[in-house]
Order: structure tokens, then C-alpha cells, then sequence
């Protein structure tokens, strides 16, 4: 099925795109960085804008989208600060319970059935991530009263609700995906501008803010993992709580970046547990 593999193609990019946000976020002001990530984005779709390949949406149409961004802003202010200050090989992992929360949802709401396999994947990441917290203690301390860890799985939470907002916009409402991800890009800009003025200018002394070309590559990276994404929740018989599992086995990519490049601490317990999310998500991922 095409939306599956436009899946896998988007979860490589969200891997690649995590390893170059936590580069991007090493010791650096965390709102001008959201800022520029988005601000690309919506620089690269501007070409498409001019040469009218952009469908017009209405004015409530535009609404919609501004309450995507609002979303989405808010799961990306509380996940790039845990970022900024926890391991990625311990926020990857994290970042990768967003199936959980969707598939919760997308049952709730969006009249969605999965599978007893894929119950069986939500039994075995809930597990997988206390086997986490026990491998993560080391490093963050109390892992469950952590603020930042707290933060990512908020954020994670968030993300999660977007992804079925995204189900809704796309299937029910019929946007055109083009539009969706041009002014949704816009519209972050706008807003991640305005919070940076108005959280980080005014403290940019104790906060500094370093331009380094990881940026834009965060920002480019993402534009394809989204466009992949979108276009695959487009397909008629696609299912958002597979499309999102299938994006989030990002978390081998990341956490092996972690490892590798970061130099972060491996333990068995971490392999462990990266290794029983991911059996997780492929249950999940079982139709």
C-alpha cells in the first residue's frame, strides 16, 4: 500500500530530523531555533505559492490551520526545551509514545478499530517505557517526577492530538495537503516569531541564541518527513494510528544518533528498551 510506504520514507527523514535538531539545540536559546526551523519551511514553499500550485482555502479553512499551529506549537515548545537539556537517546524513545496517545484517540474519536496485535504493542511499549525510566534514572535522576521528562511527554501528547487533527482536516474536512503544509508552515513562523520576541528577546543576554547551518537542515529535513506524512494520511484507506506508529520507528534512527554521534551513555537497559518500543510499534503497525 502507497501510504505505508510514504510512511517509512517519512519516519527516515523524522530520524535524521531529530539527530539534526538535538545539534541545532546543544546549548543554544530554544525559541529563535523553533522560529528558523519553521521560518525555512515555509521558504521553501514559497516558490509553489508563486507559481499558483498552492489551492486556494477560505478564511475558516485558515482558522483551522491557525489552530494547528497553536497545536503543534505548543507540543514543539515543551519537546525542544526537554531536548535542549536531556539525552536523545533517552527523549527519542519518549517521543516515539506518541502512537499511544493517538491510537487512544483516534478509537475515541475517529471511529478507528485496531487490532488485538496492535493492543498488544501498546501493552509492550507502556512496558518498554517503565524498563526506560529504570535505564534513564542514571542520568535524569527520579525519572517520573523529572520536569523535562515530564515536558517531552507532554509535549509527545500534543504532537499526538495533531496527528489526529491531521486525520480530520485531511480525510473529513478534504484539505488539500499542498495547503495544509504551506500555510501551516506560515502560520508556525508567525507565531514561534512572536513568542520569540516576546519570551527570548527580552532575556537574550542570559539566554544567547547561536545561528548554526544544523538550522535550516532541521527546517528542510522536516518539510520532507511532513510532505511524506501528509501525503500518506491523504490515501482513502490510510489509518492514522498506523501512519503514526510507522513514522515514530524514527526512534532506532535517533537513538543510535545518540549513541554514536552524541556520545550519550548506552546500557543494556536502554537497548532493551528501545528494542521492546520498537516491537511495540510493529504490533501496532499490524492491520
Amino acid at each position: 500500500m502507497l501510504w505505508i510506504t510514504l510512511s517509512l520514507f517519512s519516519a527516515l527523514f523524522l530520524g535524521l530530523y531529530d539527530i539534526t535538531k538535538k545539534s541545532a539545540l546543544d546549548s543554544n536559546a530554544v525559541w529563535p531555533v523553533l522560529f528558523f526551523c519553521s521560518f525555512t519551511g515555509a521558504v521553501v514553499f514559497l516558490p509553489f505559492l508563486f507559481l499558483g500550485k498552492v489551492p486556494r482555502i477560505s478564511p475558516m479553512e485558515h482558522g483551522l490551520v491557525i489552530l494547528k499551529a497553536l497545536l503543534v506549537t505548543g507540543s514543539w515548545a515543551f519537546t525542544f526545551n526537554a531536548m535542549a537539556r536531556m539525552p536523545l537517546s533517552l527523549t527519542a524513545p519518549i517521543r516515539a509514545s506518541a502512537p499511544l496517545f493517538t491510537i487512544l484517540m483516534a478509537v475515541s474519536f475517529m471511529d478507528e478499530r485496531p487490532s488485538v496485535l496492535q493492543w498488544s504493542g501498546i501493552l509492550v511499549s507502556i512496558a518498554s517505557y517503565v524498563v526506560m525510566s529504570f535505564a534513564g534514572r542514571k542520568e535524569t535522576g527520579h525519572f517520573w517526577s523529572n520536569v523535562w521528562i515530564l515536558s517531552m511527554f507532554f509535549g509527545t501528547f500534543l504532537g499526538a492530538m495533531s496527528g489526529v487533527y491531521d486525520k480530520f482536516l485531511l480525510q473529513r474536512l478534504h484539505y488539500p495537503p499542498l495547503s495544509l503544509q504551506f500555510w501551516f508552515n506560515v502560520y508556525m513562523a508567525l507565531i514561534q516569531g512572536a513568542f520569540a520576541m516576546f519570551f527570548w528577546y527580552p532575556r537574550r543576554a542570559r539566554m544567547p541564541f547561536h545561528f548554526r547551518k544544523a538550522i535550516l537542515f532541521v527546517g528542510l529535513l522536516l518539510v520532507v518527513a511532513d510532505r511524506l506524512y501528509f501525503l500518506a494520511l491523504n490515501e482513502p484507506d490510510a489509518l492514522v494510528s498506523v501512519v503514526t506508529v510507522i513514522r515514530r520507528s524514527n526512534v532506532v534512527i535517533s537513538f543510535a544518533g545518540g549513541i554514536l554521534l552524541f556520545k550519550e551513555r548506552k546500557t543494556p537497559l536502554k537497548a532493551v528498551a528501545v528494542s521492546g518500543i520498537v516491537t511495540g510499534l510493529l504490533l501496532m503497525a499490524l492491520s
